[in-house]
């Protein structure tokens, strides 16, 4: 990331939104239990992360805030390392400001099955 500030001065940084949720999915089963509340609270990360405009979006952030309230730790982890650092980077009120060509991840099979499908 600090090479693209570096060399592409102009260039949008966006981040994969699966290797977010994978990122994010594994954090809920470790830090929230019982198991049924993974549901409500991946839930939640889905509203935020598909916000579609930046007013909307602190009421997204508040509604995930609610449905963790039971687990601070990983509230905490959530808004530290992805939601206040990188929103702008992921969220679609900010990701969809800038062409992306509905590309919102970097897995390469599903880019490279993507790049054929649209050739």
């Amino acid at each position: 990331m600090n090479a693209i500030e570096a060399i592409f001065l102009e260039a949008c940084n966006l981040l994969c939104r699966f290797h977010i949720n994978k990122n994010i999915k594994a954090k809920c089963k470790m830090f929230v239990h019982p198991r049924e509340a993974w549901d409500v609270v991946m839930k939640a990360w889905t509203t935020v992360i598909h916000c579609k405009d930046c007013e909307a979006f602190p009421t997204c952030v508040k509604q995930f805030e609610s449905a963790c309230l039971a687990w601070p730790i990983f509230l905490e982890y959530v808004q530290k390392t992805w939601i206040k650092p990188h929103k702008e980077m992921f969220v679609r009120a900010w990701r969809n400001k800038v062409m992306h060509m509905s590309n919102t991840i970097s897995n390469r099979y599903v880019v490279i099955f993507l790049c054929v499908f649209i050739c």
